[in-house]
């Protein structure tokens, strides 16, 4: 199986889960599963990353050089297949793209190359991403409000949470000895 991350992943997992500095093992975590072939990122997530701006009274953004650092084994090595595209925009998310060449096409927002992606096997490729799944009523919602999970439902992609992910690939924190006895004696 092989997971594409959205941008959402990497941002809540930073900013209120996993936070660089703090859970250092998460990132190394994610870091060998891209090394192993597990998990990848898109090009276009990575330059929504890279391009991200910070407050210029803030630091440096540590998400943005994790990602500088480690794109060769993060990035997803494949050429995006026209069709998948097309199909994405015409299926998913209501525009048409009939004569529009892929690279006239503005890859911000990553979301619809994700999909994309994902759509060049669908059995073996899961997305992954912190986007709130919307409901479709009688009507689905108009193409420009449409989040991911809406789309990957509607062209038979596997859509899953960073939850999702930690339980299917297994993320543990190790413990420190100390931690250990600390509860152990409470």
């Amino acid at each position: 199986m092989l997971y594409l991350l959205d941008t959402s992943v990497l941002i809540d997992a930073k900013n209120k889960y996993y936070p660089i500095d703090r859970i250092p093992h998460f990132w190394g975590w994610l870091l060998l599963h891209s090394q192993a072939g597990n998990l990848k990122l898109p090009p276009q997530v990575i330059e929504e990353v890279l391009g991200r701006e910070t407050p210029d009274d803030m630091p440096a953004d540590d998400l943005a050089e994790w990602v500088a650092l480690n794109r060769t084994a993060l990035e997803l090595p494949e050429e995006l297949g026209r069709e998948n595209l097309i199909r994405t925009y015409d299926l998913g998310y209501g525009t048409p793209l009939s004569n529009v060449p892929i690279s006239g096409l503005i890859s911000e927002p990553a979301d619809p190359f994700l999909v994309a992606y994902a759509l060049d096997s669908p059995r073996s490729r899961r997305v992954v991403t912190m986007e709130n799944v919307q409901f479709a009523g009688t009507t689905l919602p108009k193409p420009a409000n449409r989040r991911i999970p809406l789309v990957c439902r509607l062209l038979g992609v596997t859509c899953i949470n960073t939850f999702d992910l930690i339980r299917e690939l297994d993320f543990r924190i190790p413990l420190s000895a100390n931690f250990r006895d600390t509860i152990a004696s409470t």
